[in-house]
């Protein structure tokens, strides 16, 4: 059996790797190089949270995504024409204007390497001095008192299709 793999981006890309390693044949098409500016993968970055995803099926699929991601930044990855690193562990801030339980992932052992915290407001802009945020009294006028922090690891897609 021979599996069509349509385009040439990240998600092209990684699905023609995975079906490689589990030995499958693969015929790969897309009408652009991978690094066209057209494509979406050149200006996007891959942050990795399961969001809107409450089908059980989906989780060990992104639980091992999220080790192999947090393996690019322990390897001390690059790309070697800047060293800028393939993957960075970033600050994700979610504001909510009410207070919200935690999503199932974020209570799951395999993602405490994110360390998630549930802040409110006045929490959070006391930790500011490790990220950017709007002033306070534009998140007041908004509505929003609660939070979720937690730092999540994001790829350099351009770079990494290289």
């Amino acid at each position: 059996m021979t599996v069509l793999v349509i385009g040439s981006g990240v998600i092209g890309l990684r699905t023609a790797v995975e079906l490689t390693r589990r030995k499958t044949r693969i015929r790969l098409m897309s009408p652009r190089h991978p690094l066209h500016p057209s494509t979406c993968s050149v200006g996007a970055g891959g942050l990795w949270m399961p969001f809107h995803c409450d089908d059980d099926r989906t989780d060990n699929w992104s639980y091992d995504t999220l080790d192999e991601l947090m393996s690019y930044t322990t390897k001390q990855s690059v790309d070697k024409t800047s060293d800028k690193p393939l993957v960075e562990v970033v600050p994700a801030i979610s504001f909510k204007r009410t207070p919200k339980d935690p999503p199932l992932w974020a209570t799951d052992p395999r993602t405490k390497v994110l360390g998630f915290q549930t802040l409110s407001m006045n929490e959070l802009y006391k930790q500011r001095n490790n990220f950017r945020l709007p002033k306070r009294e534009l998140m007041d006028e908004a509505g929003y008192q609660h939070t979720w922090l937690f730092h999540t690891p994001i790829v350099d897609s351009p770079n990494m299709l290289k």
